[in-house]
């Protein structure tokens, strides 16, 4: 098991303005039209961020690697990353619809970025093993990812509660609190182990398709 507290995620303020316009947030209209003053504010709420993480490695005979849990049969790494409860603090203090609104656009880039960050780490590892990593997949997040597939198990207090407890999230501060994960600006991940062959096959599939 690997617990980091507190790793750093690159700040990417073009892809959160890029998604922000996606989402019609009207920038002008907040006082951000400029460039500096968003990445100003970006890098307000990014200095809120205590991002930490902890995962480990399922084999496939454990209870979660089961094929109606996160790993759907396979072994693989799982995991649980939070942008940190002061990061919560802090967007529960903006009061503004479309500066929430662009808070929360910024908190889906630095969940995105930091998962990235750590599935890098874990295929360094993989590699040495002489495996492949597959694809990431959200087990619970929030914000809701803009994947294809959803998360598998967002609505299932049940699942997420074990999941936690299995990994012991409670040492970076994740728990369950009323049936929902807290802090709020938190996900549960799931990377599957192949063999670089299988690996291989299935990039080539997804390519087809």
């Amino acid at each position: 098991m690997r617990k980091i507290k507190k790793f750093k995620i690159p700040i990417y303020t073009y892809d959160i303005l890029r998604k922000a316009k996606k989402r019609k947030i009207d920038l002008f209209a907040l006082g951000l039209a400029d460039q500096e003053s968003s990445r100003e504010y970006i890098s307000s709420l990014a200095a809120a961020l205590e991002p930490s993480t902890v995962f480990d490695l399922l084999a496939p005979e454990d209870e979660l690697a089961k094929k109606d849990g996160p790993l759907r049969g396979e072994a693989g790494t799982l995991g649980v990353i939070t942008l940190g409860a002061a990061f919560e603090a802090k967007l529960k203090t903006i009061t503004d619809p479309g500066l929430f609104a662009l808070a929360e656009t910024a908190a889906l880039v630095f969940s995105d970025t930091g998962l990235k960050v750590i599935a890098e780490l874990i295929g360094q590892e993989v590699s040495a093993e002489g495996l492949d990593l597959g694809t990431p997949r959200h087990v619970f997040a929030y914000p809701a990812p803009e994947t294809e597939e959803p998360p598998t198990h967002q609505a299932d207090a049940p699942a997420l509660a074990s999941v936690l407890a299995r990994l012991g999230a409670d040492k970076i501060g994740v728990t369950m609190r009323e049936d929902a994960v807290t802090p709020k600006y938190s996900l549960i991940f799931s990377i599957p182990w192949l063999a670089k062959k299988k690996a291989r096959e299935r990039e080539s599939k997804r390519a087809r398709e």
